[in-house]
């Protein structure tokens, strides 16, 4: 809007501009509801002071855009170059553990030892007692939970013990992922730099989840999917957008600076057979296959659950667990295999390349190794279990109903992040970044109806439930997910479903008379 060349003059001769004038009610200038100084003079008039606040709040856009902007730069740099050095360690140790091998007892073996003492380290470190040592590890949840209740502040000598924990779980063959510790990165760096620069603790909380993309972002090799997640895995159904500017900055360069590719090439037409499918086929089969997959969550889920809820039974004796939950592990490697143990990569690649024959029940052998790695004092993550359950799962369901195995792999592999860690904007982004325009848009399909199936659970406890997955539904809001139990989900009394159980109630009380 441009301002008039003469305010004084107009107001004269205007009379109804001279009565919009009322220099006792604008003493101030309000931009984005917050009172500034006003240095225009009492009688200027109201068109000048629309104009006034329009150049404010554009200029104070601009100077938030350009604050969040080397934030996120920073913050990505930071966190980039930690993970970078990280997986440099970590690539190392599990190289070491294989080696030995060589000398003729595989070094899974080694997990009785190294969960009790997984167990011992954290409770010297952190001061934890009995049952919380086996189940405290895992690095996102930690995160997440410090962005909920403090503000993102975070223990900077607990983060690193937890690193060492995780390196050590894998270098055994722990099942766990690298993404949580290079999460538990980017937020202590994140928070370090809040430290630094003395910020508020809104602007702190920002910027520890600007820390959390950036480590997710350069672990995945997915720069924007994985800024994606670490904005959409705090709550369920709730995206913070204030920090989706700087996270996808902190994203991008972290991704710059880290160096890691994406878990499996580009897939194309040619080398996955899908174009034998029609189109509407495809998409059937994305929603069916959604729906299995939402299922395969749910058994991880509920396994993780059941073996938590087993083992507080045994609280007392964190050591003994640890110890059984080691000797458990490496018979289940001897008897399966030891593609099963750690990060199971090369298991990974062969599926999503359909490369290899993948024995039909992968899935269920990598959900029990996890729970048991996570649940009995193994330290790490969980996404690249994620991706081994989801790319086997997918595989397996291809070989059986004759279906390109690369391309139901990969729908899979995003779809059981999708719906395990109920983050489906994120895992379709991911889908278009690695099956690109071709059978990106199915893969989101089938990602978003796999999240849909899951329900109301999710493998990160401290993920808050933002919002109810279904109208007929009302859970209770605004709580963690891991302390809602199935009481606390409720059915709208004008749903389909709370009007046909009434139905048949009536009906069985006829009966019944």
């Amino acid at each position: 809007m441009s301002l008039p060349d003469n305010p004084l003059s107009q107001e004269t001769a205007s009379s109804s501009t001279k009565s919009d004038v009322k220099p006792q009610e604008r003493p101030t200038v309000a931009v984005s509801g917050v009172e500034t100084y006003n240095p225009l003079p009492p009688d200027a008039p109201t068109e000048t002071y629309a104009a006034y606040r329009w150049y404010l709040e554009q200029a104070t856009l601009l100077v938030n855009t350009f604050k969040w902007a080397v934030l996120g730069t920073a913050v990505g740099i930071l966190a980039g170059l930690g993970v970078r050095l990280y997986l440099y360690i970590l690539n190392h140790a599990i190289g070491f553990g294989h080696a030995l091998d060589r000398f003729g007892i595989p070094h899974f073996w080694l997990l009785p030892l190294i969960l009790p003492l997984c167990v011992l380290l954290a409770h010297i470190t952190t001061r934890q007692k009995a049952h919380d040592d086996l189940e405290s590890q895992e690095g996102t949840d930690a995160v997440i939970e410090a962005i909920h209740t403090r503000s993102g502040r975070l223990d900077p000598f607990a983060i690193p013990v937890r690193l060492f924990l995780s390196i050590l779980t894998l270098f055994g063959g722990g099942s766990v992922g690298k993404e949580g510790p290079a999460a538990q990165i980017g937020a202590l760096f994140s928070s370090l730099l809040s430290d630094l620069l003395r910020l508020s603790d809104e602007d702190r909380r920002r910027l520890v989840i600007c820390g959390v993309s950036a480590g997710f972002a350069a672990v995945f090799g997915t720069p924007i999917s994985g800024a994606l997640f670490g904005v959409e895995v705090l709550y369920l159904g709730r995206l913070e957008y204030p920090v989706l500017f700087p996270c996808i900055v902190a994203g991008i360069v972290g991704h710059l600076a880290c160096g890691a590719s994406p878990p499996v090439p580009v897939l194309v037409p040619g080398n996955g057979h899908a174009h034998q499918l029609s189109q509407p086929m495809l998409v059937l089969l994305s929603l069916l296959s959604g729906v299995f997959f939402g299922l395969v969550a749910m058994l991880l889920i509920e396994t993780m659950r059941f073996l938590d809820q087993q083992l507080r039974r045994f609280a007392s004796h964190p050591f003994w667990v640890a110890v059984f939950g080691g000797t458990a592990l490496a018979v289940l490697y001897q008897l399966a295999g030891s593609g099963y143990a750690d990060l199971s990569e090369p298991l990974i690649r062969s599926a999503l390349e359909g490369t290899a024959r993948i024995m039909l029940l992968a899935f269920l052998v990598k959900i029990i190794a996890t729970s048991l790695s996570l649940k009995t004092g193994g330290a790490g993550g969980i996404v690249t279990p994620l991706f081994f359950i989801g790319s086997t799962a997918g595989a397996a369901m291809a070989q059986i109903l004759h279906l390109p195995v690369p391309l139901f792999a990969r729908f899979g592999f995003v779809a059981v992040l999708a719906a395990a860690a109920n983050t489906p904007i994120a895992a379709s982004v991911m889908a278009l970044e690695l099956l690109g325009g071709h059978f990106g848009v199915e893969a989101a399909l089938c990602a978003c109806t796999a999240f849909l199936i899951v329900g109301h659970r999710s493998v990160f406890s401290s993920q808050y439930l933002g919002y109810s997955k279904a109208a007929g539904l009302l859970p209770t809001l605004d709580v963690p997910i891991g302390k809602i139990v199935p009481s606390d989900i409720q059915l709208h009394e004008n749903s389909f479903i709370k009007r046909l159980e009434r139905a048949l109630q009536k009906r069985h009380g006829k009966e019944d008379n």
